[in-house]
C-alpha cells in the first residue's frame, strides 16, 4: 500500500531503496533504506511521510476476529 501510493504520487519507486515495513511494540513500523541520489532523497521524503499518514489510520495489533472460513 505504501509503494503503491507513493507511486502514484510521485512517479515510479526508485531502484534501489528499499521499503522495511515491521511489527514493533507499538504496532508497526516503517522505513527506508537510504536514498542513492538527490532525486531519491525527495522521493524517500515523500514516502516516510506516507508512512506517517498511514501509521495513524492503521493499527496492526488491533485483535482481529477469526474468519472461520479459514482454519
Amino acid at each position: 500500500m505504501i509503494v503503491e501510493r507513493a507511486k502514484a504520487l510521485h512517479g515510479p519507486w526508485p531502484a534501489g531503496m528499499t521499503l522495511f515495513v515491521f511489527d514493533d511494540a507499538y504496532g508497526w513500523t516503517g522505513t527506508i533504506s537510504l536514498a542513492g541520489s538527490e532525486d531519491d532523497v525527495c522521493y524517500r521524503a515523500h514516502a516516510l511521510n506516507i508512512i506517517k499518514e498511514l501509521k495513524t489510520r492503521f493499527d496492526l495489533s488491533v485483535p482481529r476476529l477469526r474468519n472461520p472460513d479459514v482454519f
